[in-house]
């Protein structure tokens, strides 16, 4: 109030608290109080201002292509045919065009053929010119208020597109008759923080004015830094999986249909090959196999199954992986002997229908054991007391299908707004995919799609907000608990 008084005028909050030496989010929360009090008078105000356009910003550098135009044709005699004007501005047809055109509303001068061909005559000295004078002053990010700008120079910043017209709302703030009343009677009487032994000894507490606390005030938030939720939720994964007995594994996003399709024994006519299906790179196109004895087991185990001709050029494809499976294999062939415990959390990428249970790029939960007497109930084993360390109380499975497992199964958990959602596709690796490897014990697999089990654990009906960056959305999710 005491600032607002020595101006004896209306002013801006952001000055308001400048001056004060205060915070914007305290005068706001004082004035808010005057207010009520009627103290203070709160006003708001929408004011257009003028922000430069790309072409804007080049006039303003550059200058008015007429000005550029007529200060040539004067350091050349007052008197040249354009061809010359273009060479010596290296302006572009077009421009020289729009040039031309404002010269002669200008008045700055005139086109006329001399000897058949065209010359332009300029009239007089170049004057300033108030149009340019605006863009120079709006350079640098600054704002000019349209009231600022004659009628005139604002119709042709706007017919040449050079400004664009930004609406920015003011908050003013004015003392009323009871504040400059108020704060005459506040300014005799002395405010203290605390009650001193010394006031009431000197009997000064009665002339004093004690300022109340308000107890019942929410101190401001604060929000530490922490890990996105999601990542929490994935580093528990890992953890688990971990304690499980179970080591990590990572592999390339980019990858060739070798390891994401022949090793795991999908024919190369397979339906999920297709550009529908998964997203193939365009450069480089194609990528380095792995050792030719890898290779030629691949390719013997499909010709003799499959009954075709096997392309080493269509496996070397590349391709965005489809399924951390490829990780699998990957691990499978540089470990050939028992036992076997791999897991790997990382990005896939299939080009799929955006909803709200599907993503084009989404985090799967790939793992294999494989051991001697390991089968399909040591699996389910393996999933179900995952799933209970990760939170679930029950897992669904039922008979699937799956090109590189048999036999197969799917799982599935409940969410509560969903409802059952498949989320887990596992099986035993099919003796072709051990054969191509090398691997002469059995190999429990699965692929996991972890996205859909946090959303089941976290209560989020939509996969999208597992990626989310709103802040505010983020600070009410609660820390993952470990």
């Amino acid at each position: 109030m005491k600032c607002l008084s020595d101006v004896k005028r209306s002013l801006e909050v952001n000055e308001l608290a400048e001056r004060a030496g205060l915070s914007l989010s305290s005068v706001m929360s004082y004035l808010e109080a005057l207010s009520q009090k009627g103290l203070v008078r709160l006003l708001t105000e929408d004011e257009n201002y003028l922000v430069l356009t790309e072409e804007g910003k080049r006039y303003a550098e550059e200058g008015l292509p007429e000005r550029r135009v007529v200060k040539s044709v004067l350091d050349l005699g007052g008197q040249v045919a354009l061809r010359e004007v273009k060479r010596a501005t290296g302006i572009s047809d077009e421009e020289l065009g729009i040039a031309l055109g404002w010269i002669r509303r200008k008045g700055l001068g005139e086109v006329v053929v001399l000897d058949g061909e065209r010359v332009i005559k300029a009239r007089r000295v170049l004057p300033e010119d108030p149009v340019e004078g605006v863009l120079k002053r709006l350079t640098g990010g600054s704002r000019i208020h349209v009231k600022d700008v004659p009628l005139k120079v604002l119709s042709e910043l706007k017919t040449r597109k050079l400004v664009l017209i930004v609406q920015q709302r003011r908050r003013l703030v004015t003392l009323t008759e009871s504040g400059f009343e108020a704060l005459g009677r506040a300014q005799q009487i002395r405010v203290v923080g605390a009650l001193t032994a010394d006031l009431i000894k000197s009997g000064e507490w009665k002339s004093v004015y004690l300022k109340p606390y308000d107890i019942s005030a929410e101190p401001p938030r604060i929000y530490p830094a922490r890990k996105h939720f999601y990542v929490e939720f994935l580093d528990k994964v890992r953890r688990i999986l971990i304690e499980m007995g179970f080591v990590e594994a990572e592999g390339p996003y980019v990858e060739t249909e070798f390891w994401n399709f022949d090793v795991l024994f999908q024919a190369q006519d397979h339906p999920a090959r297709e550009i529908h299906d998964c997203f193939v790179l365009l450069e480089p196109s194609t990528g380095r196999l792995p050792n030719k004895g890898l290779v030629e087991a691949v390719k013997r185990v499909h010709e003799a199954k499959w009954g075709y001709s096997w392309s080493e050029e269509r496996a070397s494809r590349l391709i965005l992986r489809s399924h951390t499976t490829a990780v699998s294999a990957r691990f499978l062939a540089r470990r050939p002997k028992p036992p076997v415990k791999m897991f790997c959390v990382s990005k896939v990428f299939r080009p799929d229908v955006i909803d709200a249970t599907h993503f084009i790029e989404f985090t799967q939960v790939d793992g294999i054991y494989g051991d001697r007497g390991v089968n399909l109930r040591t699996l389910l084993g393996v999933l179900q007391d995952f799933a209970q360390r990760l939170g679930f109380e029950e897992v669904k499975f039922r008979p699937s299908y799956f090109p590189f497992t048999e036999p197969s199964v799917e799982g599935s958990v409940y969410h509560p707004q969903l409802g059952w959602i498949e989320c887990l596709g596992a099986g035993m690796f099919r003796p072709e995919v051990l054969e191509s490897l090398g691997v002469d014990y059995p190999v429990a697999a699965w692929g996991i799609g972890i996205d859909r089990l946090a959303m089941a654990l976290l209560k989020i009906s939509d996969i999208r907000e597992l990626y989310s960056r709103d802040l505010r959305f983020l600070r009410a999710r609660a820390v993952m608990p470990q």
